[in-house]
């Protein structure tokens, strides 16, 4: 004899339902978690030809990292791909934002 295909139970529906919604909460909660993270850095406006390579070099005295260490870091940070900002994006870049206040130069 052959058993007929049924569609999901009631018990099975909520089960795949609530696995889903638990995902959602841990994803929701865990980018907010880096979103704070970040809060202690500075953040910049991008003008017309900025790129993150001569930001870094603009803030080095805030920041102990190589060139291509803080284009990754702000790659990171940003989730961006530095090759693709633009004019009037916000990029938080790795320089502690308390630095700027204390005479780092700042983006004016």
């Amino acid at each position: 004899m052959r058993k007929q295909a049924r569609g999901l139970s009631g018990v099975d529906f909520l089960v795949i339902i609530s696995f889903v919604a638990v995902l959602i909460i841990v994803f929701v909660s865990l980018r907010a978690a880096a979103a704070e993270g970040y809060d202690r850095y500075t953040k910049i406006e991008l003008e017309h030809g900025d790129t993150v390579l001569e930001i870094a070099e603009e803030y080095r005295e805030g920041h102990e990292m190589s060139d291509r260490k803080f284009v990754s870091w702000v790659e990171e940070a940003n989730n961006i791909d530095a090759n693709w900002i633009t004019a009037g994006d916000t990029l938080i870049i790795p320089v502690e934002a308390n630095a700027t206040a204390l005479g780092v130069k700042d983006k004016e």
